[in-house]
């Protein structure tokens, strides 16, 4: 799949090649052509160069969305560090774990998080150098270097080092819903691959003009988005900071073509009480993923925002495995659709007893656990073989989330492994009835989770975002009895009523927060 020549820089050299004087980058008022951006993306390598950042030396980026996590990443790529991309809401203690665990030389930071950023790098040795990504006359704390002097002063020239395919290109920490977050190895060879395929199966051209409120920091913000579109040469919007309105606003007034937003970021935008006041016709795609997408949200895409809907699935560790076209989303309304052009997956039984074997298979319409392979797949866990060795085997990643598939071959997500419930004896998948329940009307949003229960083991528990305040847990029941497409046993027996769903940064909702937040208090 990945030409042996080919890393991830080079997917910006060339773009640069052809498309030099082609708009690149905006952000907040300020453009950039090819030209201009990677001339300043060279400023930064020889800076970090400078600072002693040697090929496979760990730069991490504690950043918030914006036009410097873009650059600094590139700057990485092109003298050989590897990123270590972090989530911006992460706290002191949190950022301290991941900078130790990766060995991480330098820290850029936003201005806005400087007390986590210090507070974290206090007791981590490794950490020698900082940049501050910093408004102009604000205050940089002394030894610390300011982003915007390194980046537009100094040499421009291109840097004299090509990384080999199997480098390290990344250390992608995972969003840590189960324990601490582990760092995902991703290769020059991985994140090409996924350039590649999300180019193809998406259909991008150098005139997508692509905007980006999913976080940079996150492989589907980064890897699987904002590097195809420097691969094909589109330019690139990129918000700071996500909010509904502000979308649809930039959508309009930037011609926006190409769209990856999360199901609860697509819920936000069509519930706008302005929604319809935005011209959103130059969208000719809106891609998501991160979380299973209702069917009921998915047919008010189609017919209200934009008929170019892909529906995806993918993780940290081995993104875009599966999709579904707009073609089939009317008739396949709620499905991941099909292996994308690099990958394979299977369905095998769910045991956690036995090593299942990647050639046992369970029937069409069974639910089993999803496992897949291609090469965007990781090549493992920083420093963590055990976790690697349980979740890579055969050459497969068992994914740990359940899945169905059709006699067609559409494959369906069920929900995790984790999540399953058990009442009565018999299995529950959430998600079927979480269908349903985004069917009724009135339900905006909703999360379906087992609270313990002395006689059946757990009762099937409905949490629920009402966008009618009228709506009653007597309503939604009926509507379940009533839609015939629910068993009586999977039926919701208990309800809660929440203003919104705890999310982790890839837009899944955090089930064992909502156990934590409505199950018995020990």
């Amino acid at each position: 799949m990945t030409a042996p020549h080919m890393n991830v820089s080079s997917i910006l050299t060339q773009t640069v090649d052809r498309h030099p004087t082609k708009e690149a980058l905006v952000f907040e008022g300020r453009r950039w052509t090819y030209a201009a951006w990677n001339a300043r993306i060279n400023r930064i390598c020889h800076a970090l160069s400078d600072m002693g950042v040697r090929p496979l030396d760990r730069v991490a980026l504690y950043l918030k969305t914006d036009e410097a996590s873009a650059t600094l990443y590139f700057a990485c790529q092109k003298i050989g560090a590897v990123v270590v991309p972090m989530n911006f809401r992460l706290a002191a203690a949190e950022v301290a774990h991941i900078l130790r665990d990766s060995g991480a030389r330098v820290l850029a930071y936003s201005q806005s998080l400087a007390p986590s950023a210090q507070a974290a790098a206090r007791d981590v040795r490794s950490t020698h150098d900082f940049i501050a990504v910093a408004p102009p006359g604000a205050s940089i704390p002394a030894g610390h270097h300011d982003y915007e002097t390194l980046a537009d002063g100094g040499n421009a020239a291109e840097p004299d080092y090509r990384a080999e395919a199997e480098q390290l290109s990344a250390l992608v920490y995972t969003s840590g819903t189960t324990g601490r977050p582990k760092g995902v190895m991703h290769t020059h060879a991985n994140d090409v691959a996924i350039a590649m395929n999300c180019t193809m199966e998406y259909s991008l051209c150098a005139a997508d003009r692509a905007l980006h409120i999913a976080p940079l920091y996150h492989v589907g913000g980064m890897q699987a988005y904002f590097l195809p579109h420097v691969l094909v040469g589109g330019t690139n919007i990129i918000m700071s900071l996500y909010e509904a309105g502000n979308t649809l606003e930039a959508i309009q007034a930037e011609s926006i073509t190409t769209l990856f937003a999360v199901p609860t970021q697509i819920q936000q935008m069509l519930f706008h009480p302005r929604f319809r006041d935005f011209d959103v016709s130059s969208l000719r795609m809106i891609t998501t993923g991160g979380a299973a997408i209702a069917a009921a949200t998915m047919e008010r895409v189609l017919r209200e925002f934009c008929s170019g809907l892909y529906n995806g699935y993918g993780m940290t560790e081995a993104s875009l495995t599966l999709l579904l076209h707009p073609e089939d989303a009317l008739a396949r309304p709620g499905s991941c659709g099909k292996p994308t052009l690099v990958s394979q997956a299977r369905i095998i039984p769910h045991d956690p007893q036995r090593d299942v074997p990647p050639d046992e298979t369970v029937p069409a319409g069974a639910v089993g656990q999803l496992i897949v392979q291609g090469p965007q797949m990781m090549t493992g866990y920083w420093n963590n073989p055990a976790e690697t060795a349980r979740k890579m085997k055969h050459g497969w990643l068992y994914t740990g989330d359940l899945f169905s598939q059709d006699a067609d071959g559409y494959y369906s997500f069920q929900g995790r492994t984790d999540d399953m419930i058990v009442s009565g004896g018999e299995n529950i998948y959430p998600r079927e009835v979480e269908e349903v329940l985004y069917r009724c009307p009135g339900v905006r949003e909703a999360a379906v989770i087992g609270l313990p229960d002395p006689q059946w083991g757990h009762t099937v528990t409905a949490v629920i975002v009402r966008s009618d305040p009228q709506l009653d847990a007597a309503g939604i029941d009926s509507f379940c009895q009533g839609s015939g497409l629910l068993a009586a046993f999977k039926r919701p027996r208990r309800f809660f009523f929440a203003e919104q769903l705890p999310l982790n940064p890839s837009g899944k909702v955090l089930k064992h927060e909502l156990i934590r937040q409505y199950g018995p208090k020990t």
